[in-house]
C-alpha cells in the first residue's frame, strides 16, 4: 500500500477519480464541458479504457518523480506548466508522442498546478520546438558568457561545469554535504556522488549560504536563467538544456560515453544518447 502523501498515493487518487471504465463516453464528453486542446472537439476528463488508465498512471508517476527528483517538489499539485516542459523535454520524443502526454495533462490538470489555458500553451511552444520525427538539440552555447545574479551563480556553475541536477545544484547542506572541496550531493533515484570542485566556487557556495544551507528557489532560478539566455539571442528550452550543454562539452573534451555518462548520474549508458545529439 502506498505511503499517504506519497507520488504513489498522489496518483492513485487521481486515477481513481478519472476512472472512466464502464462510464459511458459520449455521456461524458456533453458532461465535462472540456475540449480537447488539439481539435477542439469534446472530449470525456476520464480514462475509458484499462490501457489508456495504466498509461495515465504510470506517465503521471513519472512526472511526480521528475518533479521530486529534479526539483524537490514532493505535492503533485504545485507541478506546473514549466515543470512539466521540462518533463516532456528531457524525453527523447516527438510532438506526437508529447501531445498525448498533454492530453492526459488536460484531463486531470486541476490536481496539478497549470490550467487547460496554459496546458493549450504549452502545446503551441512544443509544437515550435519539437520536430514531427526527432527531438531537437538542447544544449545551449556560449554559457561561459552568461552570468547570474550573485546567489544564483554558484547553482549555474555546478550545473553548467559539472552538469548537476537543478535539485541537487540549487540544495546544499554546508556542513553535511561540503568536505574541504569536495561535494557530495543525492543523484537521481537517491544515489550519492561526489564532485571535487574548484576553491572559488566552494567560497560562492559559502557566501551565499544562509545559516549553513545554500538553497535557492527554482522559480527564482528558472525565470533568472530564462532571461539570461534569451539575452544571448537562444530559445529558452528549461534549465535541463545545461546538462545537455556539459555532456557534449565533454565529450567533446575527449571523454568516453561511459565517462559521460557516470559523471552524469545515468544509471545506464544509453541514456546519455539523448544529450549527445
Amino acid at each position: 500500500m502506498a505511503r499517504a502523501g506519497s507520488i504513489a498515493f498522489q496518483v492513485s487518487k487521481i486515477i481513481k477519480e478519472h476512472n472512466g471504465i464502464r462510464i459511458k463516453k459520449k455521456e461524458r464528453r456533453e458532461e465535462s464541458g472540456i475540449k480537447s486542446i488539439e481539435s477542439g472537439h469534446k472530449v470525456s476528463d476520464l480514462f475509458h479504457s484499462y490501457k489508456s488508465l495504466d498509461n495515465a498512471r504510470n506517465d503521471l508517476m513519472n512526472l511526480g518523480k521528475f518533479a521530486k527528483s529534479e526539483f524537490g517538489i514532493k505535492n503533485m499539485q504545485h507541478i506546473d506548466k514549466e515543470v512539466v516542459k521540462d518533463w516532456i523535454k528531457s524525453k527523447d520524443i516527438t510532438y506526437n508522442t508529447a501531445s498525448n502526454y498533454l492530453s492526459e495533462i488536460n484531463k486531470v490538470h486541476e490536481h496539478l498546478n497549470i490550467s487547460r489555458e496554459e496546458v493549450k500553451e504549452l502545446r503551441q511552444e512544443l509544437k515550435q520546438e519539437l520536430r514531427s520525427n526527432e527531438l531537437q538539440t538542447r544544449a545551449y552555447k556560449h554559457l561561459d558568457r552568461i552570468q547570474l545574479p550573485e546567489k544564483s551563480q554558484p547553482a549555474f556553475e555546478l550545473q553548467r561545469d559539472y552538469g548537476l541536477r537543478v535539485k541537487a545544484a540549487t540544495h546544499i547542506n554546508i556542513g553535511k554535504q561540503l568536505h574541504g572541496n569536495t561535494l557530495k550531493y543525492q543523484e537521481k533515484g537517491g544515489k550519492w556522488s561526489e564532485k571535487e570542485l574548484s576553491p572559488t566556487l566552494v567560497s560562492k557556495i559559502k557566501e551565499n549560504a544562509i545559516n549553513g544551507k545554500y538553497e535557492l528557489s527554482y522559480n527564482t532560478y528558472r525565470d533568472q536563467l530564462q532571461k539570461a539566455i534569451e539575452k544571448t539571442g537562444q530559445a529558452y528550452n528549461g534549465t535541463h538544456g545545461i546538462r545537455h550543454a556539459y555532456a557534449q562539452k565533454e565529450l567533446e573534451a575527449g571523454k568516453s560515453k561511459q565517462e559521460v555518462s557516470e559523471a552524469m548520474g545515468h544509471v545506464r549508458p544509453e541514456i546519455t544518447n539523448t544529450y549527445l545529439r
